[in-house]
């Protein structure tokens, strides 16, 4: 009994870790090319999920979930495209840009956060599943739905590992993360750049928002929690470093799980903030950090 249970707890962390690692490496690829971090993503996490409801439950479109990355995907890029362009470039320009981005991404989020308290009020939102029924595997049962989300999230996190190594944007974002004066001395339009990274993260943090909605509520306020999550996934990985957030992703969520299990789920953040501050106390850049 107590070995069902258990495996039962190793799904839903690997589960969560899945999406927690697709969240984790947006919030990465921010850092990583522009040094500075978005105090707003655990509100983009938000808006995916209210994308979701408003298309699926208020409107009622049919076409299911496909219908809704399909539209989603567009959304979030221009979304986020859009805000770099308009709120975080203009800053770049000035002494401490990173500290300003940081202040005026707070202010976004609180901006977001009460709009959609505004619109959609304060009771918290749900999605459908994406897949009903369960698969039984001896005394185990994993829900269709687990499935699903797993594959769609390592789905989106192969979809990034491609874009990065087989597209021109790809190289180029790669080329910024790693030395951003070469590549403007070499033609590579840096601004442009920054503006992609940042659509390309809400498009993984909004796709994270629309796969919890469906276990988790959607609430105005939901995403400071995701947002916490993933500083914490980014950090202990390493700052900057993909593969350090993808590793980090998967044993955050294991012990969440777990510790959500044993313990409550109160005691979730103290465990995650503990091993966070241990590992950097004998790590300080990371498990794959490196220092700069």
């Amino acid at each position: 009994m107590y070995i069902e249970e258990y495996l039962d707890v190793f799904i839903s962390g690997l589960t969560n870790g899945s999406v927690y690692a697709l969240m984790a490496v947006g919030l990465t690829l921010v850092y990583g090319v522009s040094r500075a971090f978005n105090f707003a993503y655990g509100s983009f996490y938000s808006l995916g999920g209210y994308f979701a409801w408003v298309l699926m439950v208020y409107l009622g479109l049919s076409g299911g979930y496909l219908m809704v990355l399909l539209m989603a995907v567009p959304f979030l890029i221009g979304f986020g495209y859009v805000t770099e362009k308009v709120i975080v470039a203009p800053l770049r320009k000035r002494s401490d840009w990173e500290v300003k981005v940081m202040m005026i991404t707070l202010g976004l989020a609180l901006f977001l956060d009460n709009g959609y308290q505004v619109l959609f009020g304060p009771r918290m939102k749900s999605l459908p599943p994406i897949m009903t029924g369960a698969v039984e595997l001896g005394p185990i049962y994993i829900a269709n739905q687990d499935i699903m989300i797993f594959v769609l999230a390592i789905s989106g996190i192969l979809a990034f590992r491609w874009l990065l190594n087989n597209t021109r944007i790809g190289m180029a974002v790669r080329a910024v993360a790693q030395n951003p004066i070469g590549a403007k001395i070499v033609g590579i339009p840096k601004n442009r750049i920054f503006a992609a990274t940042f659509g390309i993260s809400t498009v993984m943090v909004g796709l994270g928002g629309i796969l919890l909605a469906q276990k988790y509520f959607i609430s105005p306020m939901g995403g400071w929690d995701i947002l916490v999550k993933s500083w914490v996934i980014t950090a202990f990985g390493g700052m900057g470093s993909i593969r350090g957030g993808l590793l980090a992703a998967f044993i955050l969520g294991m012990l969440e799980a777990y510790v959500g299990y044993v313990f409550g789920m109160t005691w979730v953040l103290f465990a995650l903030f503990g091993v966070l501050l241990a590992t950097l106390a004998i790590r300080p850049q990371g498990l794959m950090g490196k220092w700069g």
